[in-house]
């Protein structure tokens, strides 16, 4: 998934505002009017979302504090797996799967764009691959 700045989305915006193509018309007014994500802070509110985002496999966009690094990182995940106090999800910038620790997860929004979860996958195969 590629991220646009502001002046990015603009310049494609007016270059391609002339077009006929319906389907790049409905993109553009996605872009001109974006929905506002919604960042959800507590802690038992993000357990909701984080399920809800599951049963309707949508991705999710975190911001998770990693202790060996002391750094906070935005992710973009597919949740494969939930449990009490973690996750499995496929991360879009590790590109790879990872298990996060949902206390560790700052804050966190539902986004628009679905996923699957692959035919073969089940949870042993993260702790089986590495």
């Amino acid at each position: 998934m590629v991220y646009l700045s502001k002046k990015d989305a603009n310049t494609i915006i007016r270059e391609l505002s002339n077009t006929s193509n319906k389907k790049i018309k409905y993109i553009l007014k996605k872009i001109k009017s974006p929905e506002k994500k919604v960042y959800i802070k507590n802690k038992s509110e993000i357990r909701k979302l984080l399920q809800k985002a599951f049963d309707e496999k949508r991705k999710v966009k975190i911001i998770y504090y990693s202790p060996h690094s002391d750094e906070h990182t935005t992710r973009i995940i597919d949740i494969y797996q939930i449990y009490i106090n973690s996750i499995i999800a496929y991360c879009h910038l590790r590109e790879d799967e990872r298990i996060f620790a949902i206390e560790r997860i700052n804050s966190a929004a539902i986004l628009d764009e679905k996923y699957t979860i692959p035919k073969n996958w089940s949870p042993e195969n993260i702790i089986l691959d590495k």
